[in-house]
Order: structure tokens, then C-alpha cells, then sequence
């Protein structure tokens, strides 16, 4: 485990080295090119507070794991459970809702400045801290209600389970298909308000679209994310009967309808190519090697510092620990993998819809409302960027002729 620690320690001094070294200022260039993203000063803060914020974010987590290993306080905690019932499950849950709480109260001055006060101090957001406080709640209330009972099963799992890894591997798979079936329609609705697309013209071309693309029957819903953000943004989620594609209030308010074409193209690429399904059993294959091998290690750590076994209630924090520097360790790996699946939505979109030039400046759109650099450091790219960067998408955008007389935007 100290191998491991040490790991993650090189990579957050790597990260800070990179995030810290100058960069050149940008070019001063004629406003008349509309794909050129117009780097400031501001946007490249921006963009380095985000990504130290990352990297300082999973050494918190790991200091928040670190002093309740030291101070033993799930120990503590069972011991408080234990007056009250003798069921292991109960005092299973008992232990982990604690937890729960005192890891949110250790994390929320960090949540707070990320979360709530660089959004207000780039103006990437009108929230107030009233309302702000209201989505943390409610986050807060959705991960307690989710974590305490399956967080108890996976502890019974490993009690009474000699390969409790595999168990937890295979307990994980319909749990995260259900998860993904049910989050539009249970979770997402607690924070934002969903509805169909209310412009009639715009929809009309995008079931065309979808016609094309071969989905029949599509759903295509906006959402009033403006209530929380400035920022743009698409995505398709849920499978089955619960999958759809959602557009941002805020994408609808500032892009042309040929740009809301070309994001949707590459929307409904995902929807065709069933990358939600894909992402998931990346997702899931990744899950069994981070299981197995954080078994190994756990059982090893189980032995050393003398706990009953890998399912008592008092483990959590050192089990915790592992599996988060596990998953720590293999982002770049799934972050890889999104690159290049958004870089195959990107081709399908410019196949579907032929428009190269609006692509393109819904790419500028996207990155000069999110105030991220668009050329990132390698480094930085290759640890955390779903997404190809914008430097990439739109000259690819411009150069991609899958049609002999593309269309040109509005």
C-alpha cells in the first residue's frame, strides 16, 4: 500500500510541476476568424486552478482516509453501534453512515471553494450559496441513501465470502445497469427540471436528424441547467426504455441551429453506437482488476494491523483508501478510452449532418464558455480529458470531408 501511496504522491508532484510552468501568451489575431477560441489571462487561471484542484482533491481523500485509518474512528464508531444492536448489518450501516458524514464534513471546505466559489469568481455561474447549499443536500442525501445499504452488503459480502472480490465484481454489474437505468428519471429530476424541446422549428429538424441517423422514436429533452451554470453542454444518458439525449438551456440560448445540429449529430452517435453500453462494460471490466487487486492488498492489511476480518465494519477507511488510489491510478485508462469514443461521435456527427464550419464553432462556443484551455498540457490530457481538446476537435472539424459538398453553417 505505501508503494501505491507513493505512487499517487509522484503523480500530484508531476501534475503541480506541469499545471506551474509558463506558458506562452497567446496570439493576438483578427476578430473575423470565427474558429479561433480567444484565449485570456483569465481563462488559462481558470483552467490551472481546476486542474490543481483535481490533483489536491484526491490527496484530500486520501488525507481524509489516512487520519481515520490513524485515529481509528470507524472502530469508534462500531463500538457506538454496537450499544445500540448486535446485528452485524445494522451496525454495518451504522458505521458507514458515520463515516459518510464525517468524510463530508472533512471535505466540504475543498467541495465549497470548488464547487461553489471559483464558478462565482470566473462568473460561470448566478447561483446563489442558498441554492448552491440546496443540490449539496440533496446530493449529499442521494450518495447517504445509496452508499449506507449497498456499502452494508458489500461488507457481508466480504465476511462471510472467501473470494469476496469476485462477489463484489459480479454484485457490481447489475447495480451499476440499474443505476444507469434509472438516474435520468429518479436522480436527475431531484436537481433540475427536464422537459421536451420547446422550440417546435428546432425540433422538427432534429427528428429529421435522428430519421437519418436510423432513431426512430427518439428522445430529445432540455433542461434548465442555467439555474446552476454559464457552461454549455450536451450528453446522452440511460439505456433501455430511459435512454435520451438532453441539451442545456444554456447550449439553446447561445448556439445557431446548425451548431445545435452538429453537437446533436455527435449526441446521437453515441446513441447509435451504444456508448453508454460500451462505457459501461469498460467500466466494468476495469472494476474486476481494481477488485482483485485491491483484494490482495486489503487481505494483506487485514492481517497486519489485526482486524477480524476484511468485513468488519472497522476496515472501511483502510478499504476505502485502496480502492480509491486504484481507481486514482487507472484514469488515465478510462479516460482514454472517452477520448476516443468522442472522437468517433465527433466523425459521425460530421457524417451525418455534413457541418464542418458549425461543429467547429460550437467547439469554440463550448470552450470559451467553460474558460478551459483548449491546448492543455500532455500531461494533464493524457490523466483526466474525457474529451479530445478543443485545439484538436476543431481543426479536425474543419478538415474531415466525409461529403462532396459539405454544408457550410448559418
Amino acid at each position: 500500500m505505501r508503494t501505491l501511496l507513493k505512487l499517487v504522491l509522484g503523480v500530484a508532484v508531476v501534475a503541480v510541476a506541469v499545471i506551474a510552468q509558463p506558458q506562452a501568451k497567446p496570439d493576438e489575431r483578427s476578430g473575423a476568424d470565427r474558429f479561433e477560441v480567444r484565449m485570456t489571462d483569465e481563462m488559462l487561471r481558470h483552467s490551472r486552478i481546476r486542474d490543481v484542484l483535481y490533483f489536491v482533491g484526491n490527496a484530500w481523500t486520501i488525507g481524509v482516509f489516512l487520519v481515520l485509518i490513524k485515529t481509528g474512528a470507524a472502530g469508534k464508531m462500531k463500538a457506538v453501534a454496537e450499544r445500540v444492536t448486535r446485528k452485524p448489518f445494522v451496525v454495518a450501516m451504522f458505521t458507514i453512515a458515520l463515516l459518510v458524514l464525517v468524510t463530508s464534513i472533512l471535505s466540504f471546505p475543498l467541495t465549497y471553494y470548488s464547487g461553489f466559489h471559483v464558478p462565482q469568481q470566473f462568473d460561470l455561474s448566478d447561483q446563489s450559496f442558498g441554492s448552491w447549499m440546496s443540490d449539496y443536500a440533496k446530493g449529499s442525501a442521494v450518495n447517504l441513501a445509496i452508499v449506507v445499504p449497498v456499502g452494508a452488503l458489500a461488507l457481508l459480502a466480504m465476511r462471510r465470502m472467501k473470494r469476496w472480490w469476485l462477489a463484489l465484481w459480479l454484485g457490481t454489474i447489475p447495480f451499476v445497469v440499474f443505476a444507469a437505468v434509472i438516474q435520468p428519471i429518479v436522480i436527475d429530476p431531484i436537481f433540475n427540471e427536464y422537459e421536451p424541446l420547446k422550440d417546435v422549428v428546432l425540433r422538427q429538424k432534429l427528428l429529421d436528424l435522428a430519421s437519418r441517423a436510423g432513431i426512430e422514436g427518439g428522445r430529445v429533452f432540455e433542461v434548465n441547467a442555467s439555474k446552476q451554470t454559464k457552461t454549455l453542454n450536451a450528453y446522452v444518458n440511460g439505456i433501455g426504455p430511459t435512454a435520451r439525449i438532453v441539451m442545456w438551456d444554456t447550449l439553446l440560448a447561445e448556439m445557431t441551429h446548425d451548431e445545435v445540429l452538429a453537437v446533436m449529430g455527435h449526441e446521437m452517435g453515441h446513441y447509435v453506437r451504444k456508448d453508454v453500453w460500451k462505457g459501461l462494460g469498460v467500466g466494468i471490466l476495469g472494476a474486476l482488476i481494481v477488485y482483485l487487486v485491491g483484494y490482495r492488498i486489503i487481505e494483506r492489511g487485514v492481517a497486519r494491523r489485526g482486524y477480524q476480518t476484511a468485513g468488519d465494519p472497522a476496515v472501511i477507511p483502510y478499504a476505502a483508501l485502496v480502492f480509491f488510489v486504484l481507481a486514482f491510478l487507472t484514469t488515465p485508462f478510462g479516460a482514454a478510452y472517452s477520448r476516443w469514443g468522442e472522437h468517433q461521435a465527433d466523425i459521425f456527427s460530421l457524417e451525418l449532418t455534413g457541418l464542418n464550419e458549425p461543429m467547429a464553432t460550437a467547439f469554440r462556443k463550448l470552450a470559451e464558455s467553460s474558460k478551459r484551455d483548449p491546448s492543455p498540457h500532455p500531461f494533464i490530457k493524457y490523466w483526466r480529458y474525457s474529451h479530445p481538446p478543443i485545439a484538436e476537435r476543431i481543426p479536425f472539424a474543419l478538415s474531415y470531408r466525409p461529403h462532396s459538398q459539405p454544408s457550410s453553417g448559418e
